[in-house]
């Protein structure tokens, strides 16, 4: 039998795919993408029967790279598919020179954290066997934001993976991390955090226990002071103020709190919305020093 608090969660489920829905519908039908990147669309890269796909956007003068950007799109981890993040990846492969792969995943609550992360290294190592990448700069927004942080940190570290119970093992190397308009702390209790663990029979005992860092990946980052991070946020972003005070804990980590330019507003993911801005751009470039940057 549901509890009361997973009946509310559902509830907020539905509500949450109605709002991000309408507000997506009219942006994604008038995105234009660069003409300067070429596309491998849908690229089944989990087999059956996921049947999971992702785009691979290439600059026309880049025939084969040994790194890439592995884009993670948002949506509270109920919600969205890699079209999403479309024309945000196309302009962020143009401007850096680097491919980047778009990808889909398993939404919860058909898959807790466990999966996801797992689901996400699995992609990696398919980015490794037909495309030859080594290096990975693991890149997403809001509720992917927070996926790329945990997801860098288990594929460098075993001991977190064993914690999250991903036992995928990464053939290429994770080097940067870039969270735009991340979320970092999320309540075991209420939406969106009462997805994480998995329990697929129902039963309480049966479910895989997480670790308390997952609800707030904070004190789980200041671990891996190699990891490169960058994070950007907005005048008018919702977690605005945890996203400023997570680079507090970072010192080394790139940032950037874009200002509302007249009709300009800075809103959540405003660079996955907007990738044209000029803030977007300079978001874009912000990703892609934390890339190329030594530390």
């Amino acid at each position: 039998m549901k509890s009361l608090l997973m009946m509310r969660a559902e509830s907020q489920v539905k509500v949450w795919i109605k709002n991000c829905t309408e507000s997506d519908a009219p942006r994604l039908a008038s995105e234009v993408y660069p003409a300067d990147v070429r596309i491998d669309e849908d690229v089944n890269w989990s087999g059956d029967p996921l049947n999971l796909t992702l785009d691979y956007y290439r600059p026309f003068n880049v025939d084969s790279s040994k790194e890439c950007f592995l884009l993670i799109h948002g949506g509270a981890f109920v919600y969205g598919t890699k079209v999403l993040d479309k024309c945000f990846g196309m302009h962020l492969a143009g401007y850096s020179g680097i491919p980047v792969a778009n990808m889909d995943y398993t939404l919860m609550p058909q898959a807790g954290l466990s999966k996801i992360i797992s689901q996400i290294i699995s992609c990696m190592n398919f980015l490794t066997a037909k495309y030859g990448i080594e290096k990975f700069h693991l890149t997403g927004d809001s509720a992917g934001g927070y996926l790329a942080l945990i997801s860098s940190l288990a594929a460098r570290n075993s001991h977190v993976a064993h914690d999250l119970w991903v036992f995928e093992k990464p053939k290429g190397q994770v080097i940067s991390a870039g969270l735009i308009c991340g979320g970092l702390r999320y309540h075991p209790k209420t939406f969106p955090g009462i997805f994480f663990e998995e329990n697929a029979s129902g039963s309480r005992k049966d479910k895989q226990r997480l670790p308390a860092y997952v609800y707030d990946i904070t004190s789980l980052a200041e671990r891996d002071k190699d990891l490169k991070v960058c994070l950007i946020t907005g005048e008018d972003d919702f977690l605005r103020e945890e996203n400023r005070k997570f680079k507090e804990v970072l010192d080394d980590a790139l940032f950037y709190d874009a200002a509302n330019d007249g009709e300009l507003h800075m809103h959540h993911v405003f660079p996955i919305a907007h990738p044209e801005w000029p803030q977007s751009k300079k978001a874009i470039e912000l990703i892609t020093d934390n890339a190329t940057r030594k530390i």
